[in-house]
This record gives C-alpha cells, sequence and structure tokens, in this order.
C-alpha cells in the first residue's frame, strides 16, 4: 500500500502546493506516508485524460493504495 498525495490548481498564477502542508500534516496525524506526489496546474473544467499528472497518478495506483487530496473537486 502507497499513500499519494494529488495537488491541482486550478490555472497558473495559483500555487498548485497550497495544500501540501495539510495534506501531510493529516498524513502524519494518521500514521501515513506520502510516498509520491502529483501536482499540477490545470482547470476543473480540462478532460481528466488531458492531465499529466492525474493520469501518471491513476496509472502509478495499486488496489489498496490511498489517495489523498485537499478537496473532493480536485
Amino acid at each position: 500500500m502507497f499513500v499519494r498525495a494529488y495537488l491541482r490548481a486550478s490555472t497558473d498564477e495559483q500555487d498548485a502546493t497550497r495544500a501540501k502542508a495539510a495534506l501531510e500534516q493529516f498524513a502524519q496525524a494518521h500514521s501515513l506516508t506520502i510516498a509520491s506526489t502529483y501536482t499540477e496546474n490545470e482547470s476543473g473544467a480540462t478532460d481528466w485524460a488531458a492531465r499529466p499528472e492525474l493520469r501518471r497518478l491513476l496509472d502509478d495506483c495499486k488496489p489498496g493504495d490511498i489517495l489523498l487530496v485537499e478537496q473532493v473537486d480536485r
């Protein structure tokens, strides 16, 4: 089992890493270690298949892995 974190911002002006500290704190509070982080700036209106980091994350995931995201719309 791996814990993977997905960080996304909608525009280049936003910082996709803004949620990183919150996800790290959550993981630590639950005795989890984040094995990999996937960060990108892509609009939520963009088809998921056009988001390279999301595609990489989905390709890397195995049954039993845990995916951490800041908000459900990410």
